[in-house]
């Protein structure tokens, strides 16, 4: 490959969790447990406009949320205890993946700087739980917390800052979105490395290095000498 780098920095969402899978799930559960003895809405109906208010996980929650509020009144939810049961539902339906952690498991023995930059609530570290990815992690960045999300390239010099490596160009970010993702890491001068899952990449944007269908493609673009350990890699 004519991509070698040294670090690699992780979306979270569909690309080290099969989150669309875990959200039909969800979407499942909330029809079984609040809609399907309350209304007439069938299991199907109820499960495609959850998806398609969902937009890939992309719409803002807490109008999401209202949307569900306002179409199903009968189930006798509010917004807070709503909120309540997604954060528990999602982090109940997320299964851990044996190929993706033994992976990055592999990377931690190989002394592979890495981490994890998500948009999202501070609710992406309980789903990190979850999966067994805190544990794995040399570090978490959540967009909530720090108060900037991808594509801004103040997340990715955090990320940079993380790994104790010295340039963007050293490290591949591997995503799902071709704008938060891809775009914004190549903008801010990293390597980058696009999980397809099934799409075709946008034509307006510039193409990314690499286009893999599972995250665990990457080993082969990556520098698997033993790094030296560094401030950047400790837990958080």
């Amino acid at each position: 490959m004519d991509t070698v780098v040294n670090g690699l920095v992780f979306d979270l969402d569909n690309t080290l969790l099969d989150r669309q899978t875990t959200f039909m799930r969800v979407a499942g559960n909330f029809y079984e447990e609040h809609l399907c003895a309350t209304t007439s809405v069938t299991r199907d109906d109820a499960i495609r406009k959850i998806v398609q208010w969902d937009a890939d996980g992309y719409a803002n929650r807490e109008k999401m949320f209202a949307r569900w509020l306002g179409e199903w009144p009968e189930a006798g939810l509010d917004m807070g205890t709503l909120t309540k049961w997604y954060r528990s539902a999602m982090e109940r339906q997320v299964q851990p993946s044996m190929e993706v952690n033994g992976f990055l498991a592999y990377l931690n023995d190989r002394q592979v700087p890495w981490g994890i930059v998500t948009n999202g609530s501070r609710n992406q570290h309980r789903k990190c739980r979850a999966a067994g990815l805190d544990q794995l992690a040399p570090f978490i960045i959540v967009s909530e917390e720090v108060g900037y999300a991808k594509p801004d390239p103040r997340i990715f010099s955090d990320a940079l800052k993380a790994t104790g490596l010295t340039g963007p160009e050293q490290i591949m970010f591997v995503g799902d979105n071709p704008i938060a993702d891809i775009d914004g890491a190549k903008g801010f001068g990293m390597k980058v490395g696009w999980i397809r899952r099934g799409r075709q990449y946008p034509v307006d944007l510039q193409p990314p290095d690499h286009v893999f269908d599972f995250v665990t493609e990457v080993r082969h673009i990556v520098d698997m000498t033993p790094q030296s350990p560094c401030v950047g890699n400790e837990r958080r």
